[in-house]
């Protein structure tokens, strides 16, 4: 089945995800209301359910009327033209260089995950385009992609790689690119993913197999796959763009690691991207955190302020994060155990789609696999309160850089009536947690229901993932970045599908 004039006349004016296509068509309706006198026509709007029914070429729910007149006034195609097959001719221009999987791949991918968009070429030697935008933290970038037939068997994926010098053409670029096996099905597309890094590997190890590359069937892009690239492609690429102002910047932290309280404005450092912002402000936190707490003569307690997977796919990835984090739990090692406390609001979980909750479970599993026992409020007003750690007794240590103005904002107070004051902070966000249990297994089981994740497919997914190493999937080129204690807490949650 073509498909329809509809669907190609917006991928080639990228106009396929609704967002884009709302900010054409709404203006045109209003332009169009006052050429023509008819005031109603301004207010006409596009629901995102609608736009994929047309996108998907179903017959329910076709323009009518007003809608019409702005599509067909927008397009420059009447109704019934814009939602019948595409002309041979018009298909062609994308067709040429794009098998129906191609195009399959591409609104599978548009579909599932709204921060994705597909961005096809109508010419051999220009690489098609995968852009993943941001919400708050990560600023969006915009990947190659090639598309390949493949086929599963056995545990193993098979992309038909054909055109040698396509292939080549596509890998050879410094650049990132993402090569997608499409397994097209009768009720379904089933997607392989790899780097281009690891895709160069793959081939010169098996040089007899020109026209095929082989894959673990653990590359499949789904929700947990595509969390991990969205999150880990963003903050590569925007660590790698501030990378000489990053480093230039140590000397700055240094000088006010020897103030008890800062909070440098982001202009201080102009033109420094969302995710180099969050790196300096995580590094700073941490090294803020070290210093005030290397004399603790208790296992302080802390209180963390990320509450999405966005933000909390910092602590999976950010190099300086997990030192931080295992530097803490080595240190009181054999003795109280130390407990961290999240606010998780119902709001927030709802808003969330299922790949960042997945990343934000993770990162709360990374603080169980390392000895830390996590609790999670729901409740919304502590969503402003600042992450701190609190030394019962002796200090309690601010220090912020989610979802503030600032760079970061730290502190160091040892007054009775702060510390009683953090301490009830604390306690208070303990005392509701939708996270309790006897281990951590118990913990991380009622924080998935609470998360809505199906803890079978996830613990199974996390053991496969685990089992082939997220470096093998997509790699990251920042040295700020690290993978290591990703794959750590794949293989435990993988490990705890045998324990319930």
């Amino acid at each position: 089945m073509r498909p329809t004039l509809f669907r190609l006349l917006l991928q080639e004016r990228r106009w396929d995800t609704w967002v884009v296509f709302c900010e054409q068509f709404e203006p045109m309706a209003r332009r169009l209301a006052a050429e023509t006198n008819c005031p109603r026509l301004a207010s006409v709007t596009v629901s995102r359910a609608t736009f994929d029914r047309w996108c998907c070429g179903e017959w329910y729910g076709r323009p009518r009327r007003d809608t019409a007149r702005v599509l067909e006034a927008l397009l420059g195609f009447s109704a019934d033209e814009l939602f019948s097959p595409a002309p041979e001719t018009m298909q062609s221009r994308l067709t040429q260089t794009h098998d129906r999987g191609g195009l399959q791949a591409s609104l599978a991918i548009s579909r599932r995950w709204p921060t994705s968009r597909l961005f096809l070429s109508a010419a051999h030697e220009v690489a098609d385009a995968w852009e993943l935008q941001g919400r708050r933290l990560l600023d969006g970038t915009t990947t190659a992609v090639q598309f390949h037939p493949a086929s599963v068997r056995e545990g193993a994926a098979t992309l038909q790689t054909g055109d040698l010098a396509s292939l080549d053409g596509f890998l050879r670029p410094a650049r990132r690119g993402l090569l997608v096996g499409v397994d097209e099905r009768e009720e379904d597309v089933r997607l392989y993913v790899v780097d281009s890094w690891n895709a160069r590997r793959v081939r010169s190890a098996l040089p007899g197999r020109d026209d095929a590359m082989v894959l673990s069937a653990a590359h499949l892009l789904d929700d947990l796959s595509y969390g991990i690239l969205w999150a880990l492609v963003q903050l590569d690429d925007g660590l790698l763009a501030d990378d000489q102002v990053l480093d230039a910047e140590q000397e700055a932290l240094a000088i006010y690691l020897s103030l008890d309280r800062s909070a440098p404005s982001r202009m201080s450092v102009p033109g420094l991207s969302s995710v180099g912002a969050s790196w300096l402000g995580s590094m700073f936190c941490a090294r803020h955190l070290e210093r005030h707490l290397s004399d603790a003569a208790r296992p302080p307690v802390f209180f963390t302020r990320e509450q999405t997977g966005e933000e909390a796919a910092t602590w999976l990835l950010y190099r300086h994060k997990v030192d931080y984090l295992r530097s803490q739990t080595h240190r009181f090692v054999g003795g109280t155990p130390l407990s961290r406390a999240f606010c998780i609001p119902e709001g927030v979980v709802r808003r969330s789609a299922r790949y960042e909750r997945i990343l934000l479970f993770l990162a709360v599993a990374l603080m169980e696999h390392h000895g830390v026992q996590v609790r999670v409020t729901p409740r919304p007003e502590f969503g402003a309160v600042d992450g701190f750690a609190l030394i019962p007794g002796q200090r309690a240590v601010v220090a912020t850089w989610v979802r503030t103005d600032a760079l970061w904002k730290t502190d160091a107070v040892a007054t009775a009536a702060d510390l009683r004051h953090f301490a009830d902070l604390f306690n208070d966000a303990g005392s509701d947690s939708v996270a309790a249990g006897p281990d951590p297994c118990g913990r991380l089981r009622v924080l998935a229901d609470y998360l809505a994740l199906d803890w079978g497919w996830l613990t199974v997914r996390c053991r496969e993932l685990g089992a082939l190493g997220v470096a093998r999937l997509v790699r990251p080129r920042s040295r700020l970045l690290s993978v290591d204690a990703l794959n750590e807490v794949l293989r435990f949650v993988g490990r705890l599908a045998h324990l319930l």
